[in-house]
């Protein structure tokens, strides 16, 4: 047998598509490793987002092509955002790569590699642990063309996919033993717009057809999170009440000159209607700090709208420039160290909003789950509460109890720090 190795980088939607690669030869007899140095076939499956995202990819592609002199392998295979980006710039600069693939037609170029002959829905994937906790990709594409992003020259404009396509898939992932369900996608407000459906709808139906006990939205565009939205994850106790809502920045010219919309005044009244209807929910963001023309007056009005919002979870980015977006050329840009200070100062303010937000939890009982064993000798357990992501944020440390991954429970906070909780059970 043929063994192969995958190795995914980037985002869970990218990550989704390395699964279904992966799968490709797995289903047709392929033998899977996570040890590079054993796989005769090596994948890496990359981001080319920032520019980090992209030395990172090279990074990795130059780690896995050491593996044909110190190894086994064979064959090396380059797929993703990053090979879409710089096929053809990359092809010449790094010769040690076999074969490379896009976004769009990984399908096409490695059929043949993976001597295809088995015929298997075009969703099944390798999963990866937690099997517990599994993304759905609802739709692939952007069609809001903000003026930093390189997403839609990659990856193509808004394409849903149908409700009974996704319901497939959701049964498909609950039968193999996911609990909680995480459906993602560019901008996943904008879910259905192109085949006359909506997010709304499509939540309808997952409630009424599967019997996920956790359901989770990525990526909500503040622009389009309806009142209709709000209702449902209000009504239904299966839909966290967790939003993630990449806001950018805060101050009207930035977010002009990056085509963000709404205005600030809009993004002060949705962060207020959240907060007033569903009073437990938790509301993650992030922010591009340093973009072109942003100035201390800027900052200062994201400094202030960051102690107003109190944002249970937060990211914040230096702006990097990417060649083929509007914002490449846009000018004046903030010094990196400029830029840096003004990172440290907004985490700085989140760290002290978060601690004292997990605190306020000290003595209550909250539902987690158990995502894996932990490392910590410590510790039991490590899990999640409703309120926070995987990889993203914070962990719920447990010291008792004994469980299997994915079990659902309750669980007694009994301290806290900066952005982990402890808990027994």
């Amino acid at each position: 047998m043929t063994t192969i190795s995958l190795q995914n980088l980037g985002c869970s939607k990218n990550a989704i598509d390395g699964e279904r690669i992966l799968h490709l030869f797995t289903s047709n007899g392929f033998t899977h490793t996570q040890e590079c140095s054993d796989a005769e076939i090596i994948i890496v499956n990359t981001c080319a987002f920032i520019r980090e995202a992209q030395e990172e990819a090279i990074e990795t592609i130059l780690s896995m092509a050491s593996y044909k002199t110190n190894g086994k392998c064979s064959k090396l295979i380059v797929c993703g955002c990053f090979s879409e980006r710089f096929r053809s710039q990359a092809q010449q600069k790094l010769p040690e790569v076999d074969i490379w693939t896009g976004v769009n037609d990984w399908q096409t170029v490695l059929k043949d590699i993976a001597k295809s002959t088995s015929v298997t829905p075009s969703f099944e994937r390798t999963l990866f642990e937690p099997i517990a906790t599994q993304h759905l990709k609802i739709a692939e594409g952007c069609s809001h063309h903000c003026t930093f992003c390189v997403i839609p020259s990659i990856r193509g404009s808004l394409k849903s996919r149908t409700p009974a396509d996704i319901l497939d898939e959701a049964q498909w992932l609950y039968d193999k033993g996911a609990r909680e369900l995480i459906l993602v996608a560019q901008d996943t407000t904008r879910y259905g717009k192109d085949i006359g459906a909506s997010l709304v709808n499509l939540l309808e139906k997952l409630l009424a057809q599967t019997r996920f006990p956790w359901i989770r939205m990525m990526y909500l565009h503040p622009n389009f999170i309806s009142d209709e939205l709000l209702e449902l994850v209000a009504s239904e106790k299966r839909v966290c009440s967790y939003f993630d809502i990449p806001l950018q920045h805060i101050a009207d010219p930035i977010l002009t000159a990056m085509n963000r919309k709404p205005p600030s005044s809009k993004i002060y009244r949705l962060i207020e209607k959240i907060r007033t209807k569903i009073t437990d929910s938790a509301i993650r963001s992030s922010f591009i700090i340093g973009f072109p023309g942003e100035t201390e007056r800027h900052f200062f009005e994201l400094t202030e709208f960051i102690e107003f919002a109190r944002f249970d979870k937060l990211g914040v980015f230096p702006f990097s420039p990417e060649e083929g977006t509007e914002a490449y050329n846009l000018r004046p840009r903030p010094v990196n160290k400029t830029v840096q200070r003004r990172c440290d100062e907004l985490m700085t303010i989140q760290r002290e909003i978060s601690r004292e937000i997990l605190e306020s939890r000290i003595g209550s009982q909250m539902e987690v789950i158990i995502d894996r064993v932990s490392d910590d000798h410590d510790f039991n357990f490590e899990a999640r509460t409703r309120f926070d992501a995987p990889e993203v944020d914070g962990r719920v440390m447990i010291r008792s109890g004994n469980f299997s991954p994915g079990t659902i429970t309750k669980a007694t906070i009994i301290g806290a720090s900066d952005y982990d909780l402890f808990a027994d059970v």
